[in-house]
């Protein structure tokens, strides 16, 4: 299933003022540890949950309020979503928060949903990260200023993002699903809000929502990773106990969704190519045990290769693609299906056929094996959620918003104890075309409605209140975050074909193993014309083996908990691992069987072609895609005959038609091969066993063409801006590149970084281009600026962005071309180097807290003979430089003459 949630991004420190120190503090009350999650209590009802992790290096500060589009009265839709927005402007006593986070460095977001909103930092773990995130979250739940000169600036942000979401037809469909599906639950109404309620409300009425829901009483606080638990519980004291508990009475929400009385039908007609038939029904909360039943029930229908809709629509060619999503929610939800559809399908037609295998589901008897199977997945995607604890914590928000966080467990419990009579009951109950929104209204007499089961909040506290969940797992040892304490670590070797790999001794959580192998093949001359060839190989790989059918295979991955993912792009072939220590053979075995036996079915072969196909087609009319292909096309004119030749979306679609099943075995058989290659392992497995799968995987696995680098080609940019016309699009995309040559070893290189950091990329929102476009001007959601400067060669070029109403195109370009020309002429200053060197320096430091970030430095120090201390050294270079050494970079690499710009939107609109 697909997950759709909203999202922003990044963190500081300075003294606060205590948010109320003249109240009386009382410690938090401990009241249960499940699983590892210990939770408090506060007087004035704040719930707290700890989740320790000594493993990492990083940790979480999570706040989730109760309070989303859901609560959301006549005149405030998107009042939610537009506060979440503004509780990152400023309060009493911090000032400038997004100027603090920036600071700070590390990540932060803020996201807005049905049933809750939360803000979260993720950051470098250390006791005065922990005490200023405390002090800030207290301080903004009830000291926000909400000022109306930051309002309207706002708004027009908030209403460039719901045009982003206007632009995507899958965004649209799953909208008006929910929306033509609910007829009185706010369940029904976007969560970004309506345009002219976000563009009319003022301040005050905004005050009055945020009073009511941002207090201590509909609060959870979650604190994740690694972290003092002491010290944390003497902050949460100071900082959020002495916070009153309001008087007011929430009450909470009442409305019940009436049983539909029949299908509803509904069609969306706008510019564009691609085709999409959506179906909804209405289901169970998350808090009802049937959530559980029909999360496997989804799985069993929709999975590759084994879903019974998947078999009869994809496998068939009716439709290219079909997936589900199931929001998380207090309240009965609803679940969406998805079936993309080909251009050259009939969509009335096709759309029959939907409906007919949907009509099916009800009676299907459903097998032993279909159970067994769903189980696995569902449990193995549990259970590596789990095992990441940052991100563990961060999802929690998901299901204390739908009540109470012990309903994960509960979650758990109820999918891992399924029967096959709990499948067919609920297909049964649910999948009637009465309870389904596709069609048009059809009365007819003796109708067996639906009526979902509500719960109260009492009935989900009786739910919980004694359960104690399973017994803990072993906990992994502490790991720092330290470039000397990897190199303490890492084992390197090579196999007998000459592949270089690495080992990174970390003990991750569940004894997970995560690897990822870079091989370099072809040459020029065997790789021409040949980029989808290679794409569709390494899509094939998974499809069967001479051993195991693609059914076969995707069933023992999952039941191991494992992943094995593999694409091509120009001359490399990546190959991903995700499993643990116990199925780390097993799984490697697979992969092996996988590079010697694949069989390249020409169904497979077919359906790829068509999935892929489709998603390109929804791509011709969308602005983004365009303008980003056009730019590439126009930055770097290679010829059709060279592997770097930028195909345009079309050329890639009949490119992709014309791929055989004959050239995918050539390209196999001939190209892939891992004998010139690096690879990275990270986890607690022992380095004989590793070193020895790694052996029977790739030792033969050798290509008979030989690897040659090709070299790109240095474009100089020059000066052009191009317009592209997008009809009906209520979202506009701005996209521009410069080229120059450089080098990560290039002594201008830290200088060159640290100026990008300033004019478009560092910091929470705080560059110039973010602060000019977004904050000052409001007029984008999203803008800034990205290096590209490679490791083994120096065509490299400098990149901004920027998302638009296109009624703002030309003060958008007249924006970025001031704030780009003002920084050449004039430089920085002292305050924005000294700002960013901090921020930059703690995002570093962050990031070396990832286990990905790890296994890619590795594996260029494996590739390119990179030393790991390069990265040290690159932040003692970014540390040591001077503002005129930063000046002096953008000024000699950077030129307005030199940019090629790509603006494309409905640009006609008035």
């Amino acid at each position: 299933m697909k997950n759709f949630l909203l999202g922003t991004a990044v963190l500081f420190y300075i003294g606060v003022v205590n948010p109320v120190s003249a109240q009386k503090t009382d410690a938090p009350k401990f009241i249960s540890n499940t699983e590892g999650v210990k939770e408090y209590s506060l007087n004035n009802g704040m719930r707290v949950l700890l989740l320790a992790d000594a493993s990492q290096s990083n940790m979480v500060v999570n706040i989730v309020y109760n309070v989303g589009s859901k609560d959301e009265g006549y005149g405030e839709k998107g009042m939610a979503h537009l506060l979440e927005h503004m509780l990152f402007k400023s309060t009493k006593n911090l000032g400038d928060i997004k100027k603090q986070l920036s600071d700070k460095g590390g990540q932060a977001n803020g996201t807005t949903w049905f049933d809750r909103t939360n803000y979260y930092e993720i950051f470098p773990s250390n006791d005065e990260n922990l005490k200023w995130s405390l002090q800030m979250e207290a301080d903004r739940m009830i000291n926000a200023t909400i000022l109306q000169t930051d309002l309207d600036k706002e708004f027009s942000v908030v209403r460039n993002e719901f045009e982003i979401g206007e632009n995507n037809p899958t965004r649209v469909m799953i909208q008006n699903v929910f929306s033509n599906g609910y007829t009185w639950h706010n369940y029904g109404n976007s969560t970004i809000g309506s345009k002219e309620d976000i563009e009319r409300v003022k301040s005050p009425t905004l005050r009055k929502f945020y009073e009511k829901y941002y207090q201590p009483d509909n609060a959870t606080l979650i604190i994740a990773g690694k972290f003092d638990e002491k010290n944390a519980l003497k902050y949460i004291t100071d900082y959020f106990s002495v916070l009153k508990k309001p008087e007011r009475n929430l009450g909470g929400t009442y409305t019940v969704e009436p049983a539909q009385n029949g299908e509803k039908y509904f069609e969306i007609k706008r510019n564009n190519d691609q085709q999409i038939i959506a179906a909804g029904y209405h289901t169970s909360a998350f808090a009802d045990k049937d959530f559980a039943a029909l999360s496997a029930l989804y799985e069993i229908l929709t999975s590759d290769p084994s879903g019974y809709l998947y078999k009869n629509l994809v496998e068939t060619q009716k439709v290219s693609s079909i997936w589900t999503f199931s929001p998380v929610v207090r309240d009965p939800g609803m679940v969406y299906f998805n079936f993309d559809v080909p251009k050259d399908k009939n969509l009335d037609e096709t759309t029959s056929i939907v409906r007919t295998e949907l009509d099916k589901v009800s009676s299907i008897k459903f097998s032993q094996d279909d159970l067994k199977r769903a189980k696995a997945k569902l449990i193995k995607g549990i259970e590596n959620e789990r095992n990441n604890t940052i991100d563990f914590a961060i999802n929690l928000t998901e299901i204390v918003g739908a009540g109470n966080y012990k309903l994960g467990f509960l979650y758990r419990d109820n999918v891992e104890n399924l029967k096959l009579e709990d499948i067919n009951r609920v297909a049964q109950k649910y999948f009637k075309n009465n309870n389904r929104t596709i069609g048009v209204f059809r009365p007819s007499s003796n109708e067996e409605r639906v009526f979902p089961s509500e719960f109260r909040d009492q009935q989900i506290a009786d739910l919980v209140k004694d359960y104690k969940g399973k017994a803990l797992e072993k906990e992994p040892a502490p790991f720092e975050a330290s470039i000397a304490n990897v190199k303490k670590n890492l084992t390197e070797g090579k196999l007998s074909n000459g592949m270089k790999y690495g080992l990174i001794n970390k003990e991750l959580k569940g004894d997970k193993i995560q690897g990822t192998f870079r091989f370099r093949i072809g040459n020029e001359k065997d790789l021409e014309g040949k980029e989808s060839i290679g794409s569709m190989t390494a899509s094939l790989l998974k499809a069967g083996t001479k051993t195991k059918t693609k059914e076969q295979i995707q069933d023992e991955l999952d039941q191991m908990k494992s992943s094995v993912g593999a694409y091509v792009y120009g001359q490399n072939l990546i190959i991903s691992i995700d499993t643990y220590k116990q199925y780390y053979p097993k799984v490697m075995a697979i992969l092996q069987d996988m590079l010697t036996n694949a069989t390249f079915p020409e169904n497979e072969l077919t359906k790829t072609i068509t999935e892929t196909n489709t998603w390109l087609e929804g791509q011709l009319k969308d602005p983004n895609a365009i303008a980003n292909n056009e730019l590439q096309r126009l930055a770097a004119p290679y010829p059709k005959t060279s592997i770097f030749y930028v195909a345009s979306l079309q050329e890639q679609i009949d490119d992709n038609k014309k791929v055989t099943k004959a050239q995918v075995e050539d390209f196999y058989k001939n190209i892939m091969g891992a004998t010139d290659g690096v690879g990275t392992l990270i986890g607690s497995i022992d380095a004989k066993t590793a070193s020895s799968e790694l052996e029977k995987t790739f030792g033969k696995f050798t290509a008979k063409s030989k690897f040659t680098e090709v070299k790109p080609t240095f474009f100089e940019t020059k000066k052009q801006d191009k317009n592209i016309i997008t009809p009906d699009k209520e979202n506009a995309v701005a996209l521009g590149t410069s080229s120059f040559k450089m080098t990560q070893d290039h002594p201008d290189y830290a200088a060159l970084v640290m100026a990008n950091e300033i004019l478009g990329s560092g910091g929470f929102l705080s560059a110039r281009l973010p602060m000019r476009l977004r904050e000052k001007d409001g007029i984008s959601y999203g803008v800034g600026s990205y290096l590209n400067i490679p490791v083994s060669n120096d065509v490299s070029s400098w990149n901004y962005y920027a998302y638009l109403n296109p009624t703002k195109r030309d003060a958008v370009e007249v924006a970025i071309k001031e704030e780009v020309s003002k920084a050449i002429a004039s430089g920085f200053t002292q305050q924005e180097l000294d700002s960013n060197k901090k921020s930059y320096a703690n995002e570093r430091t962050t990031s070396l807290g990832t286990d990905n970030t790890l296994i890619n430095l590795v594996n260029t120090q494996l590739l390119y003979g990179r030393s790991l201390d390069k990265y040290d050294e690159q932040n003692a270079k970014i540390q040591n430089l001077t503002l005129s050494e930063v000046n002096a970079a953008l000024k000699k690499y950077l030129s307005e003459n030199n940019v090629i710009s790509v603006f494309a939107g409905d640009f006609n609109k008035k």
